[in-house]
């Protein structure tokens, strides 16, 4: 009996153990494979076999605590890599690490060029038609796009994307640390079935570097803390007649230099069923290549983005259903950029069409404007943006517009790319510019002017139906008091009311 109770300790270890390895059944540590964790030797091999290994019956591939260089990965179905805490993925430094890719699932201007050929479409971690793929753990995975030898400039050729998963169903991208990308940080591209979830991206590597791009299908993105040079969450669609759909973002904050959260470009498919909310937008701390002070001096701040929000459609797609609620905002040129146009980037085989969009509900926004690039809501001439209702806005205003500005005409550019930069450096309005619109209600709405600004708080030109109710203006001197028709600049518009009341 005593001799019994002396081996209990070791049995209970073994026990341990047992259950433990029980427990990582289907896992495999890529040191196993011989990877080393010296931050130069080329790991991709080992990591394939790893990967390949686990597909085979479902597991996880481990990246232990060390750093581990790799060119392309391809992850397959069942299989979920995990990153321990402590451990780093870098992506190799030479380009003839990365594996040219010729997607077979799909045919757009993502993955092909318009003479039909396949872009370089290079990744450094690449699925296609895969099921139940997971990233995972609390480790970091570093493009090393910094590195001199990746700097190509604005749309630069040969530079990899950090993962790319086209056709997949069943994506999981938790935890982990996304870092240093050479290009895009991630896209999703004809997904079904995509979680994005606690993840962080410290993207200010390159040109081009994005936080977040998705044009796939029920997604949900949450508890995310974004910070990119280019656009920070990015909605995209560029499959002809499958939009990019059924889609909430929430609990997030977005740090950019370019765009915060977006749709578009492009817009073959549009954009459907889309919920937004609880999220915080901010100007990063990081400026590497935009410098925007510097290139127009009308913007009052060291660091700002372009837009918070951009609802964007010009290449042929239909949005429908685009809710955006309970955000704030700060070191904003524009707060809200909603535009319909008609650019039709597309591959040689579509034909031209015109774009729409309708079913805009823009809620619970706090926002400064550090630009004279108004807030806009503008179609093109045929085409209406329909059904919009904003409510409960309160927007900081530090521009110092002028009368020339405010009686200048506005050209249309329906066919360029959709920015607040191609209708010049200013509007007619501090507030709003509104153009091509059917159905608009503005309803507890609040200006605060930082400086005189002696521009028109809005402008409506084809507008129809456009109802006004509870908005103030906030004079720099401190008074406050509601609009008047007088304030408005009006025309070819019809049945437009302020407070119940018709001004025309």
């Amino acid at each position: 009996m005593k001799n019994t109770f002396k081996l209990l300790p070791g049995l209970i270890f073994l026990l341990v153990a047992a259950l433990c390895l029980n427990a990582r059944a289907g896992s495999i540590n890529i040191i196993q494979y011989g990877a080393k964790a010296d931050g130069k030797t080329v790991n991709t091999k080992a990591i394939q076999k790893a990967v390949d290994e686990c597909a085979k019956n479902s597991g996880t591939v481990i990246i232990p605590q060390g750093r581990f260089v790799t060119g392309t990965i391809y992850l397959k179905s069942n299989v979920t890599l995990y990153l321990e805490k402590g451990a780093t993925l870098l992506g190799s430094l030479d380009s003839a690490d990365y594996t040219r890719n010729a997607p077979a699932t799909v045919k757009c201007m993502d993955t092909h060029s318009r003479n039909g050929k396949p872009k370089t479409n290079t990744s450094l971690i690449y699925a296609e038609d895969q099921d139940d793929i997971t990233i995972a753990g609390e480790g970091t995975i570093d493009g090393q796009g910094d590195n001199k030898v990746y700097q190509r400039g604005d749309n630069g050729h040969d530079r990899p994307k950090l993962i790319f998963f086209i056709s997949c169903r069943n994506v999981v991208i938790k935890d982990v640390l996304l870092t240093n990308s050479v290009f895009w940080m991630q896209d999703y591209l004809g997904c079904d079935g995509l979680t994005i979830q606690g993840i962080r991206v410290v993207n200010h590597a390159n040109w081009n570097n994005d936080g977040i791009d998705i044009d796939s299908k029920n997604v949900r993105v949450s508890n995310c803390d974004i910070d990119s040079d280019d656009d920070g969450i990015c909605l995209k669609s560029y499959l002809r007649d499958t939009p990019c759909e059924n889609v909430t973002i929430t609990n997030c904050v977005v740090a950019s230099n370019c765009d915060a959260i977006k749709m578009g470009t492009p817009g073959a498919g549009g954009f459907k069923n889309i919920a937004i909310s609880n999220c915080v937008v901010h100007a990063s701390k990081y400026d590497n290549f935009r410098h925007w002070k510097t290139k127009d001096k009308f913007i009052s701040a060291d660091a700002s983005m372009v837009n918070g929000i951009s609802v964007e459609c010009v290449d042929g797609g239909n949005t429908d259903g685009v809710v955006i609620d309970n955000i704030t905002m700060h070191g904003v040129q524009t707060p809200i950029f909603i535009r319909v146009g008609n650019r039709n980037e597309k591959m040689n085989a579509d034909t031209a069409r015109t774009s729409g969009m309708r079913n805009l509900i823009i809620s619970n926004i706090i926002s400064d404007q550090l630009s004279r690039r108004t807030s806009s809501i503008t179609a093109i001439p045929g085409s209406y943006i329909e059904n919009v209702k904003l409510s409960h806005l309160m927007f900081d205003i530090y521009s110092e517009g002028t009368k020339e500005e405010a009686a200048a005409a506005v050209a249309e550019k329906d066919n360029s790319y959709p920015s607040p930069h191609s209708f010049g450096t200013s509007l007619p309005a501090y507030g709003f510019y509104i153009r091509h619109v059917k159905n608009i209600t503005f309803n507890d709405v609040q200006f605060n002017m930082m400086h005189t600004d002696l521009r028109y708080p809005l402008v409506f030109e084809d507008t129809h139906y456009g109802t006004l109710n509870d908005v103030q203006i906030k004079a720099s001197k401190g008074e406050t008091r509601d609009i008047l028709p007088v304030d408005l600049k009006v025309s070819g518009s019809t049945s437009l009311s302020i407070d119940h009341k018709s001004i025309n």
